[in-house]
């Protein structure tokens, strides 16, 4: 397999997991909720141990922001749907 498409590959699992922890931890209320917290700082720590270049960890923080507002929304708007269904 080629090399940079195996790199695209591990970054978009490492920042999707990143923006799934992320929008645990905030559709969250109670105190477990920092354990997603703390997932997605250990997940940010193994993708800066295994990527060295300084392209790649800007690219994993704006993609995990963007994965973690599409997430967000997601679960938003699955929320108001549930909560408002048409009977």
């Amino acid at each position: 397999m080629n090399e940079r498409l195996k790199t695209a590959f591990w970054m978009l699992g490492y920042t999707f997991l990143a923006g799934l922890m992320l929008a645990i931890f905030s559709s969250m209320t109670e105190i477990y909720r920092y354990l997603f917290s703390l997932l997605a700082l250990y997940i940010g720590i193994r993708f800066f141990r295994r990527f060295e270049t300084i392209g790649l960890r800007i690219t994993f923080f704006v993609l995990s922001i963007v994965f973690y507002l599409i997430i967000a929304v997601v679960v938003a708007a699955y929320v108001f749907l549930k909560d408002n269904a048409v009977q």
